[in-house]
């Protein structure tokens, strides 16, 4: 009789070759499992690592994806953190995709991990497959303390659109100093993402910003100020409204920012 290892191999090969759909192989996969779960699991996790000549990582990874049992879901965090980053980002797309505390709170912890890939695979992953995506990744920004960690999640909110930009601008709203300068550092780099009828909101932030005297958030905001450049046009008053501001600083912002909006 043919081994388990021998199975799953003969299976995946097939599915490379198109003779075998990745739905078949789930059925075959989610048959092994019910009769040797440990020893399935394993040669699986193995075959992943160690695929047959021919076979994709990606291939099968996927397929343990679509076969939705729970017994794979370790082999699925396993790859959020693979070395390969196209493995490691299906594997958070897949986990998205499960739509279960579980998974959400996986991809939620490996936000903070230490590797940029698996950050980056995350973010996008709760960006795009999470129903409060947006908002978890707003939350991620505002209580973590490192710097990189919280432009990763920031970076993913620039990519997904105008509920992105809307947290963003949130985030600029917050009073959390670091988790302003982050959120401006992304809006200044994707400022051609800004819509012209969120404009608006950046100066309402500003206008916060001046009431509470933060100089340090008054400047990161003038700096998104003036990468909208011609958006901006029209709001001038509000920045002139910081060209005698007692910090040197604040005012030289404001005329940088004045002149981006008038080139």
């Amino acid at each position: 009789m043919s081994s388990i290892k021998e199975k799953l191999t003969n299976m995946f090969s097939k599915v490379m070759a198109g003779t075998v759909t990745r739905e078949e192989g789930t059925m075959l996969i989610n048959h092994l499992v019910k009769e040797d779960p440990a020893g399935t699991v394993n040669e699986l996790a193995y075959l992943v690592e160690n695929p047959p000549p021919g076979v994709f990582q990606k291939t099968i990874l996927h397929t343990i994806a679509l076969a939705r049992n729970k017994a794979f879901f370790g082999i699925m965090v396993s790859c959020l953190e693979h070395k390969n980053e196209e493995v490691s980002a299906l594997a958070a797309q897949e986990l998205a995709k499960l739509r279960t505390a579980e998974a959400r709170e996986t991809l939620t912890e490996h936000l903070d991990s230490e590797s940029y890939q698996v950050r980056k695979a995350s973010a996008l992953a709760i960006s795009e497959g999470l129903a409060d995506g947006t908002e978890v990744l707003k939350n991620h920004i505002l209580r973590s303390s490192e710097p990189f960690y919280r432009l990763t999640s920031a970076q993913a909110l620039g990519r997904s659109g105008k509920k992105g930009v809307e947290a963003l601008l949130s985030v600029m709203m917050s009073g959390n100093q670091g988790a302003m300068s982050t959120a401006a550092e992304v809006l200044v780099a994707e400022a051609e993402e800004v819509d012209q009828s969120e404009v608006s909101s950046v100066f309402d932030a500003l206008m916060v910003a001046g009431d509470r005297k933060d100089s340090q958030s008054i400047i990161e905001l003038l700096k998104v100020v003036g990468a909208l450049k011609g958006k901006a046009g029209g709001f001038e008053g509000f920045v002139l409204a910081f060209a005698d501001y007692p910090s040197e600083t604040v005012r030289n912002e404001a005329q940088n920012a004045l002149k981006m909006i008038r080139s």
